[in-house]
């Protein structure tokens, strides 16, 4: 397949050019009105420069340092001095490279819309190890969301010609050096957080499609009320993301069955049930929300300070702050960690005898042997379920410090609530794959015909069944990781964040 051309200049980046990136599915190059916003805002730099104006991070330290001057012959001295001593490593977990290849673009694209100041040189050869697939190391979890300054100046040094994290990341010629402004442009933004952020998003849109699979499927196998989730109760609702949630599942089990009259069990389902399209309508709503959050986040110019062409001038401004996408995060991490939750009490109640009408853990006949319970799916479940659970507590309150003298009392703490999403998705995943694999079970168990099923779980449903271990419980040992392999293939999930 031929890659997909992402041009970065004055049109900021998409969360799916992101993705694209970050999968190697596009090469990035600079745009003709790129290349001309990095020569006019370095030329504001320079001036700056030659007139010794007292400008942060340009000819002034940072931080708690900021009232000192620099001498203008140790600028490029001093800007390689502050890259290398801001890339202090710590034990931490080490970004994937898809991770870094994302925020490499971002950093691009930021330098690219002409606010940063950096030289057209710099810009090249970040574009260039990005191209060769060069990538440097960075250490995760050591930002407060107030740039991500640590693993920034760790993905920066290899340009000077020094060791980083790992080996690489120079691209083919390493620079010369630094020069004003550029040790704080590299270092000064969330491109990392925001890169992991991004496909955590990107990631959470097929574990929901996925989640809402399963569901439909556990219907199927319950042989559920479909008339709780007609479109007329979602209107009467009128939550978009509750519509949104239903039209879902009613394409997944459109020509179905179980829409005829006589096929419902019950009046009424339990809640885990009847309430799927509420519990996902609330998760979309939460989805669109941080999507809409991080796709604004990666047009936003946050390298502090901004250099304003049409003035000449520089603005010391609070744009790296990420208390917007630690509260987009923290929302979609709780609503994810609802249907999850939701989808836990499903498992159980699938393969529970009073709901079902089913023999005892799905086996094939009452007994001390075979079926789900067997394999030990509900510890597991619970277990996972009480993972994401964990991992959904919210991590924007979390921070309180005073570093830099009292400069920096504040700070958003998206990374923490990035890593805590990050941290949610393998247990997540794996709950749905257990609910997909019990609802299969199921299905089989009531010797339903495939061709009998909604239209869209045919296909998944044919791919799972043969996976299950049914009849051969306990003659060797099951692994789970293979109907999560099928369901993420089946949504485009490709590589792991954690």
């Amino acid at each position: 397949m031929t890659p997909m051309i992402v041009s970065v200049g004055m049109k900021p980046l998409t969360v799916d050019d992101v993705g694209a990136i970050a999968d190697r599915r596009a090469i990035v190059t600079l745009s003709t009105d790129g290349r001309e916003a990095v020569r006019k805002a370095r030329a504001v730099v320079d001036r700056l420069v030659d007139g010794k104006i007292p400008a942060y991070g340009i000819t002034t330290g940072v931080g708690s340092q900021k009232d000192f001057a620099v001498d203008p012959e140790a600028i490029a001295r001093y800007n390689d001095l502050m890259i290398t001593a801001h890339a202090t490593l710590a034990p931490g977990r080490n970004a994937p490279p898809q991770v870094v290849r994302a925020a490499l673009a971002i950093q691009l694209s930021l330098f690219a819309r002409g606010r940063s100041g950096v030289r057209l040189e710099l810009v090249e050869s970040l574009l260039a190890r990005l191209r060769v697939d060069d990538l440097p190391g960075a250490r995760l979890g050591m930002s407060v969301g107030a740039s991500d300054i640590v693993a920034m100046s760790q993905m920066a040094v290899p340009l000077i010609g020094r060791d980083g994290a790992q080996a690489g990341g120079h691209g083919p010629e390493p620079l010369d050096g630094l020069a004003a402004k550029e040790a704080v442009s590299l270092l000064n933004s969330n491109s990392l957080m925001l890169a992991e952020g991004v496909l955590a998003v990107r990631e959470l849109r097929a574990l929901l499609d996925a989640a809402t699979l399963a569901g439909a499927m556990s219907m199927e196998g319950l042989r559920g009320n479909l008339r709780s989730w007609s479109e007329k109760v979602d209107l009467a609702r009128g939550q978009p993301g509750q519509i949104r949630a239903g039209k879902a599942l009613r394409a997944a089990l459109a020509n179905s069955r179980l829409w005829q009259p006589g096929e419902a069990r019950f009046l009424q389902d339990p809640l885990s049930f009847r309430c799927i399209p509420q519990i996902h309508g609330a998760a979309e709503a939460a989805y669109d929300f941080a999507h809409a959050i991080f796709e604004t986040e990666l047009g936003a110019a946050c390298d502090n300070p901004m250099i304003d062409t049409a003035t000449g001038d520089f603005i010391s401004h609070g744009n790296m702050e990420t208390t917007a996408c630690a509260l987009a995060m923290d929302t979609l991490r709780q609503a994810v960690a609802k249907v999850i939750e939701a989808a836990g009490q499903r498992i159980h109640k699938i393969q529970w005898p009073g709901f079902t009408g089913l023999p005892t853990s799905l086996a094939a006949e009452p007994g001390a042997i075979g079926g789900v319970q067997f394999l030990n799916f509900g510890h597991i479940a619970g277990a996972t379920v009480g993972a994401v659970r964990q991992a959904a507590h919210p991590a924007m309150l979390n921070y309180s410090g005073q570093l830099d003298d009292g400069v920096e009392d504040v700070a958003g703490n998206a990374p923490q609530s990035v890593a805590e999403t990050v941290r949610m998705l393998e247990p997540a995943w794996t709950v749905v794959a257990i609910e997909a694999a019990c609802a299969v079970w199921a299905i089989h168990r009531r010797a339903l015909d495939v061709a009998t099923l909604g239209d869209g779980l045919r296909p998944v449903v044919e791919r799972i069944l043969p996976a299950l271990p049914i009849g051969t419980e306990g003659q060797k040992v099951f692994d789970l990781g293979e109907i999560v392999g099928m369901l993420k293939a089946e949504f485009g999930v490709t590589g792991s964040l954690a």
